[in-house]
């Protein structure tokens, strides 16, 4: 495998400049060639030309292109052109596969193509080329990951060099296509592919719950618009035109079946919602994020070590223009160092697309750095050069920003302990507010309110609502023969039976005062209600308390139907109590309404 990179003159013969490409060729070695072309140009017609050129040039090639926000060769950002990359294989087979009419057809465009790989004999790989961030990726990749585990899945979204580009699109010999996908497939026994994608950006603050969202609409975060995360932390306005853009070097980050992945905002909507660069679920947990260039090298580094060990023949770098957004001139730091392991070209995308080792899935990333190693063959004896990305260039200003993200970090890591704690106490103040710290039932106001809530509820579905009023009997005498500390492990132990019963019958219970009790039991009708309060008694009554001995309580059961006068509800189920302890005391009476 051999990969020759030429960097176009649009004022030069094509033969002239596919010299190189034509003379190993003619080696004889070769099975097959790919040729992509990444163009920064944003003339459709020129480069798609060139495609048509390179296929006239080597028709045995399979040539697909793509719009690049940024061409790299040799690891590299070139000046704004046209890059072809021509990969030449001893023994692998690819097959260009285009599928057009994609929009509004994702999901069946993702069954076809998984089907036809599929078909391929001994296929390993396969690159995707996306035009833009238009189409609705969810059920495609949803489709593409039921492809083969062994299938090796990657691919990039063509945009243009300016961030808030209309227009993307990708190209083969036959012309530029704004709706279709192109799909490279890679089969043979000696394919052998390394791929992952680098990171590096850091956690910024607190994490919120993703409690809207549709397809790549991120709506609501906490019950509010999802724009106030930029608007409250960034104090990026959403009326103000090209808001999005200011908010690109803090993307959202957040973690998907237990993968790390990024989300840019490419637009703020009016109404608060995010338009972003791939799709986000409801029930995530997702917070701003920062670029660290200490860390974003660490990662790279990282990246390098695995990839010498692999010892490839070609590198591919399809990297986010974020990244290079964030870098500005410093951009070849992390992408140079490839090129000492291997003949190494890409282009920064407006999105990237990886599959995910662990379980098969095929998902959108953005703000990445995603290297697709590759070589023919067992990896070839004898070491490569250790290489790291030399961060000696983080001098000055660079320097400035390491170590004030660094502050950051840590301040944001010490803010974060402390809304932990915070969050920990009130969440404790929450339930002492709400539980009687005797018997951690819940207390007066919430068991009041809980059955308020209920009774409403009942009035509007007309659902059976009944309530239990349990009062421990002859309870004063208790106290004043053994003591308030047995009379609160009496309390204690009654209340826990009562907790349990709540419990099984899918109701609350609640200490009303003193020794009176209440259990709320939603969707009960009379019947059941009055065998829940009978179990009920005679569960206590079977209990045997140390000094004590015996314990009963009494019982006042109602049910209510839809509408009911509270004040009447109360009072009618107090008397029945009542009536309980004037009829001798371990008794359950029923009131009626």
């Amino acid at each position: 495998m051999k990969q020759i990179l030429v960097e176009w003159k649009q004022d030069h013969p094509a033969a002239g400049q596919v010299e190189e490409i034509r003379q190993e060729w003619e080696k004889g070695v070769y099975s097959s060639m790919l040729i992509h072309i990444y163009s920064g140009l944003s003339e459709d017609r020129f480069t798609s030309h060139i495609a048509a050129e390179m296929k006239a040039c080597f028709p045995q090639a399979q040539v697909v292109g793509t719009m690049s926000a940024g061409e790299i060769k040799d690891g590299r950002l070139m000046a704004k052109g046209v890059l072809v990359s021509a990969i030449l294989f001893e023994e692998t087979e690819v097959t260009v596969l285009r599928y057009d009419h994609v929009k509004g057809n994702e999901e069946s465009t993702g069954h076809r193509i998984r089907t036809d790989l599929g078909a391929i004999p001994k296929v390993r790989g396969a690159e995707l080329l996306f035009p833009g961030t238009e189409l609705n990726t969810r059920p495609f990749f949803r489709e593409m990951s039921r492809c083969r585990k062994d299938i090796q899945i990657w691919g990039g979204y063509s945009g243009d060099h300016m961030l808030n580009a209309p227009v993307h699109f990708i190209f083969d010999e036959s012309g530029v296509l704004f709706d279709s996908v192109l799909v490279t497939a890679f089969a043979g026994d000696n394919i052998f592919f390394n791929i992952d994608k680098s990171i590096g950006w850091e956690p910024l603050g607190p994490s919120f719950h993703v409690t809207k969202a549709e397809g790549n609409r991120l709506i609501e975060l906490e019950g509010r618009p999802a724009s106030e995360i930029y608007e409250k932390f960034l104090q990026i306005d959403r009326r103000r035109r090209n808001n999005a853009e200011e908010g690109y070097a803090f993307p959202l980050l957040a973690k998907y079946n237990g993968e790390e992945w990024l989300r840019s905002a490419f637009h703020i909507e009016e109404d608060g919602s995010l338009n972003l660069h791939g799709f986000v679920t409801e029930g995530t947990e997702i917070q701003l994020s920062y670029g660290n260039p200490e860390n974003i090298l660490r990662v790279i580094n990282n990246r390098l070590e695995t990839i010498r060990q692999f010892k490839p023949q070609v590198i591919l770098l399809y990297s986010c223009v974020v990244r290079k957004a964030f870098w500005d001139n410093l951009v070849d730091i992390e992408m140079e160092p490839f090129a000492l392991l291997a003949s190494t070209a890409g282009f920064h995308t407006w999105g990237e697309v990886a599959r995910n080792k662990r379980n098969g899935e095929v998902v959108e990333h953005n703000v990445t750095l995603l290297s697709i190693a590759m070589r023919e063959g067992s990896a070839p004896s004898g070491e490569l050069p250790v290489v790291q990305a030399d961060d000696t260039l983080l001098r000055g200003q660079a320097a400035m920003l390491r170590r004030l993200t660094n502050l950051i970090f840590i301040t944001m890591g010490e803010l974060q302990k402390a809304h932990n704690d915070l969050q920990k106490l009130n969440e404790k103040l929450s339930v002492m507010a709400e539980k009687d710290s005797l018997t951690g039932l819940y207390n007066r106001r919430k068991i009041d309110e809980l059955i308020n809530y209920t009774l409403d509820d009942s009035e509007r579905t007309g659902q059976p609502v009944s309530l239990i009023m349990a009062d421990i009997d002859h309870f004063k005498q208790v106290n004043d023969l053994y003591g308030h500390h047995t009379g609160d492990v009496v309390l204690r132990e009654i209340a826990r039976v009562l907790g349990s019963v709540a419990e099984a019958s899918g109701g609350s219970a609640g200490r009303w005062g003193g020794e009176k009790f209440f259990l709320l039991l939603p969707d009960t009708e009379e019947e059941e209600a009055m065998v829940t309060a009978e179990h009920l008694r005679m569960i206590v009554g079977k209990r045997s308390f140390p000094e004590v001995g015996k314990v009963t309580v009494s019982l006042g059961v109602i049910t209510v139907h839809g509408d009911a006068e509270r004040k009447q509800v109360f009072s009618r189920i107090d008397t029945a109590l009542y009536e309980a302890k004037d009829g001798g005391r371990n008794r359950t009476v029923q009131a009626t309404i």
